[in-house]
């Protein structure tokens, strides 16, 4: 994403969107835009966006216009969601099914190639479950394709989020005509630079110190690990929201306004606050889109309080990677949610612990508890 290619072509459409005084014709600019981008980092993303788009675009359609649209529906997202499957993590699957196949000889044994991994295919199958879900529960309504389009391809946005939702989305690019502000174009440029100086400066000079210590751990002492553990945290937190910052200061520079994606996550009190600081995008469709309806499955506590937070958080490890110790790190945060839901169940019980935990102190304790465990559990994500 920081490269001459991103900033030359966001310079080149930033004039010409300005320039042209017809939003439909603007978003047409940004779609073109959009695409050759996609193409010079990935020509196979360009066939990826486009069946996707026109297959959750059709789903949509149908989703609205049935009265029983609940299976409709479910076909859709399995469509969309198989995509992502066979590129991501067939070779994942594979892998264990062949360990499977190891010790029950009866199973046959597979050979899958690596497939290529289309740009940015995450993010679009995430958009296109959360459209194609809200239009299922009256939330939004299909719009146009040209909109859409523009949803699934905009380049701002593309490689690294925010996971934005059509229902925001859709109103600013249906707007007759989206204003000109030099504020924008200040917000924007500097919401560029402070996301530049956090990847480039802050992530990248933290990468040049702790990468030896992460890569020959036995040539250094605990101190030097302790300190590389912590280095990472501040590093990815950097580099991700760097990322988001120069995707929000892009999109403002267009008039478009995307989503705040990090709200001082360290400074949590605990882990569930921390979900709602962190990859806010993320969390927001992990919380409407897998905690709420696996929440539905049952009413049990056990599986409320358990069940519900660790599958949910797995899976949101396995989007970031397909390998096991990205679901381990997504049990770990899961866990967490089961246990601070668990201390909360307690609060409500003894009223002398409730009012302990409203003294300043303990709101410190807190947020030094919640780094510690978040920090260690970055270990499982390296």
């Amino acid at each position: 994403m920081i490269s001459f290619q991103y900033f030359g072509l966001l310079i080149i459409t930033v004039i010409l969107y300005w320039i042209i005084p017809k939003q439909t014709i603007r978003n047409i600019l940004l779609i073109l835009s959009s695409f050759a981008f996609i193409y010079l980092m990935d020509k196979w993303s360009v066939v990826a966006v486009l069946s996707l788009t026109l297959v959750s675009y059709l789903f949509g359609i149908l989703i609205n216009k049935q009265t029983n649209k609940g299976w409709i529906h479910a076909i859709g997202v399995l469509i969309v969601l198989g995509v992502l499957v066979v590129f991501k993590y067939l070779g994942f699957l594979t892998g264990i099914f062949n360990n499977l196949a190891g010790f029950i000889s009866a199973l046959p044994q597979f050979e899958i190639r690596k497939l290529l991994l289309p740009l940015g295919i995450s993010y679009i199958v995430f958009k296109h479950i959360s459209y194609l879900t809200d239009i299922n529960w009256g939330l939004v309504k299909p719009g146009r394709f040209v909109d859409f389009l523009l949803y699934s391809s905009l380049f701002t946005i593309f490689v690294a989020g925010p996971i934005e939702r059509f229902e925001r989305f859709k109103p600013q690019v249906e707007q007759s005509c989206l204003k000109f502000t030099w504020g924008d174009i200040d917000y924007g440029f500097m919401r560029i630079v402070f996301g530049m100086f956090k990847k480039l400066v802050l992530a990248d000079w933290l990468g040049y110190f702790i990468n030896p210590v992460w890569q020959n751990p036995h040539q250094y002492g605990s101190w030097a690990g302790l300190l590389a553990i912590v280095g990472y945290s501040f590093q990815i937190f950097f580099d991700f929201s760097g990322y988001s910052d120069i995707a929000i200061g892009s999109s403002r520079l267009l008039g478009i306004r995307i989503m705040e994606n990090f709200k001082n996550p360290y400074l949590a009190p605990n882990i569930s606050q921390f979900w709602r600081r962190w990859h806010i995008s993320l969390s927001d469709w992990i919380r409407d889109y897998l905690f709420f309806p696996l929440s539905k499955l049952s009413s049990k506590s056990l599986w409320q309080m358990f069940f519900v937070p660790i599958i949910a958080m797995a899976l949101c490890g396995l989007w970031h990677g397909s390998a096991w110790h990205f679901i381990f790190w997504g049990i770990w945060h899961g866990i967490g949610l089961s246990i601070l839901q668990l201390w909360n169940q307690s609060k409500r019980k003894v009223k002398k612990l409730a009012k302990a935990t409203k003294a300043d102190w303990f709101l410190y304790a807190g947020i030094a508890m919640n780094f510690s465990f978040v920090t260690l559990g970055w270990w499982w994500f390296r």
